[in-house]
């Protein structure tokens, strides 16, 4: 047993390695079901693997159908192991969450109203399950005797990683998107415009640029608490920049440059300033430019086939500048024209209209533009003559939609009780960056539905319980 506990989280990545080798679904389900059974013997490693499997589940899950499940079991069973074990105890601190009530009465509201507005229960457990499963998260880590030793070995973990993301993306950028990825991901039917991005392991640039940011940030963290090896973390960081300028990623960027400043004006912090200019300015310069050039000779060689050619190339030229172009066209007559015509500005106008006839509790889950809609019919397309691929990509109109006014103030009453949850935590730098992340999501909720991307919302309830914890950052 000792031997299992010391060496847990080797044979947990290789539960993950094994099923992407052997790509029959049976070895995935039982992949799962040891991961399961290593929560008995060590709770703390099957957490940290949910940091490696969640950034890269839609790879794992094209490569191997039986993952598609890993993750939302492993926090369910960590969740009942801990209630259970409270319970035994009688000692869960119930009063520590009830900050979290509001979220759940929005939960509460969207249900009642899909139910309202004929939406089945299969697609509101669908979209509650989008909303609630690293949610437990926060509860979780919350109840773990975690320490400043197994915070750093996260960040160690994590930062290898992300490395390893970063160069799979570089490789899927040089190659035109026919080298290590999935058939039936060389085959998406890309536009130039987005062929031109990086998509990486979690198959959504904006997801993959959101995840690379928050890494950037930790990897700072790392770099001031490391005596040794600061040189490796920065150029770590150097690549993670470079990969992140590759994803073309407007809204992650924005999110995630107004979440710098306030850390930045909150701590007053030089060298934070200095690490990221750094980062930014030579991964612009050693690996932004070089994979460009690399793919453009790629490219225009006979190893590729032509109807990628075709179809993603793209003169040198509007490579090199296609990072400035992806700013200075946010507000161009063409964009404008196309985002009111299909995009974000269409989807707002409608949120509007159907939000001014269903103004209390809203249309309910599943109804307007989340990912349930994207696997189930809606109750209200056909009434507001919206298309059945509609992804609202942009949260505030998401949640007025779908839950009113009623559940809009329930997440913003739960916003403003973590805020305050954080302040009061007294955990100094490792709150300033909780609220980094809060204000980053704040930002990009007017870009995506961030609130169902599993890569953010693992990582941000996961500092929240963090700060729940008393001085975890002063434990040995």
């Amino acid at each position: 047993m000792k031997f299992l506990e010391k060496h847990s989280l080797p044979i947990l990545i290789l539960c993950l390695l094994v099923p992407l080798a052997v790509p029959y679904p049976i070895t995935g389900y039982i992949a799962t079901a040891l991961m399961l059974v290593f929560i008995g013997i060590n709770k703390k490693n099957p957490l940290l693997i949910l940091f490696i499997y969640f950034p890269a589940r839609p790879l794992l899950m094209e490569l191997n159908s039986g993952l598609t499940y890993t993750g939302d079991l492993i926090i369910l069973t960590l969740f009942i192991s801990l209630l259970i074990e409270r319970f035994k105890r009688n000692d869960w601190s119930i009063s520590r969450y009830h900050f979290t009530v509001p979220f759940w009465l929005f939960c509460l509201v969207g249900s009642v109203a899909g139910l309202i507005h004929g939406v089945g229960i299969l697609p509101i457990l669908f979209e509650l399950r989008a909303l609630l499963v690293t949610f437990l998260l926060l509860y979780i880590i919350g109840e773990l005797n975690l320490e400043r030793k197994d915070i750093f070995r996260f960040l160690k973990v994590t930062l290898v990683f992300a490395l390893i993301l970063c160069l799979h993306g570089i490789v899927e950028k040089i190659f035109s998107r026919t080298v290590l990825l999935p058939h039936a991901w060389e085959m998406w039917n890309l536009s130039p415009t987005n062929r031109m991005r990086i998509y990486g392991a979690p198959g959504n640039p904006n997801v993959f640029a959101l995840f690379l940011s928050i890494q950037l940030f930790l990897s700072f963290f790392l770099f001031q608490a490391l005596k040794k090896n600061k040189f490796i973390v920065f150029v770590a960081a150097i690549l993670l920049s470079g990969t992140l300028l590759l994803t073309y990623s407007r809204g992650a960027m924005i999110a995630f440059g107004f979440a710098a400043l306030v850390f930045m004006v909150w701590t007053k912090n030089k060298s934070f300033f200095k690490y990221a200019l750094g980062a930014l300015g030579l991964g612009l310069l050693l690996i932004y430019y070089p994979v460009l050039f690399a793919s453009s000779k790629v490219e225009i060689s006979a190893d590729v086939p032509m109807e990628n050619l075709v179809i993603g190339s793209t003169p040198t030229s509007e490579h090199e500048h296609a990072l400035s172009n992806r700013f200075s066209e946010m507000f161009s007559d063409k964009t404008l024209h196309q985002s009111t015509e299909w995009g974000r500005l269409y989807v707002l106008i409608k949120g509007i209209e159907i939000f001014q006839d269903h103004p209390i509790i809203g249309t309910g889950l599943a109804t307007f533009g989340d990912s349930a809609t994207l696997s189930f019919p809606s109750p209200i397309y056909q009434e507001y003559q919206i298309g059945e691929r509609m992804y609202a990509d942009n949260q505030y109109i998401q949640i007025l939609v779908q839950t009113g006014a009623l559940g809009f103030l329930g997440v913003l009453a739960f916003v403003i009780l973590a805020f305050r949850k954080i302040i009061i935590s007294g955990n100094g730098t490792f709150a300033v960056f909780t609220l980094c992340l809060m204000s980053a999501a704040l930002i990009a909720g007017l870009f995506y539905n961030i609130l169902e991307d599993k890569t953010f919302t693992l990582i941000f309830y996961s500092c929240l319980g963090f700060c729940l914890q008393k001085d975890i950052i002063l434990k040995d």
